[in-house]
């Protein structure tokens, strides 16, 4: 007997409304930083750190839903599972790499280094989730065009 996690809310699919929350708030990281770093950490490097937080909770829910759903695209045999393996894959090092940075930051002292190492981590990531997100995209609007060219429809001139 095979177990069935819930995949939806409402009849609508849990992973795509979970990823925009993390998106946006590990997007706003390197914002949070520079100005921590122009202007003094606090109010900046809390703020950042709590927004950071927040993406690795949601995200983390994000990440589950999305492996549920890569599970039962696997098993259909699409040609859509090599680019949902490296979106999932970029998206998952994004979650382990703001989890870490969590980690010590909170550990250490808001000096200046500890400021520009967050920085430079969050620029990092912020480039692989945009390119996670791009794949992410690729399945979603390209799934759509094939399907509407499978039924005979001409490819919108867009």
């Amino acid at each position: 007997m095979r177990v069935r996690w819930p995949r939806r809310f409402l009849n609508l699919p849990l992973h795509p409304m979970l990823v925009h929350f993390p998106l946006v708030f590990w997007l706003s990281t390197p914002v949070l930083d520079l100005l921590a770093l122009w202007r003094g950490p606090q109010p900046w490097w809390g703020i950042g750190l709590l927004v950071t937080v927040t993406g690795v909770v949601i995200g983390a829910f994000a990440v589950m839903t999305g492996l549920l759903d890569y599970i039962e695209l696997s098993d259909t045999g699409s040609n859509d599972v090599r680019l949902a393996a490296r979106h999932g894959v970029r998206t998952t090092v994004v979650w382990c790499t703001m989890s870490i940075k969590l980690i010590v930051a909170s550990l250490s002292a808001a000096d200046r280094s500890v400021l520009w190492g967050g920085f430079v981590v969050d620029l990092i990531a912020s480039a692989l989730l945009l390119q996670g997100a791009l794949f992410g995209t690729r399945i979603v609007y390209g799934g759509f065009q094939r399907s509407t060219r499978s039924r005979g429809e001409p490819p919108s001139a867009d």
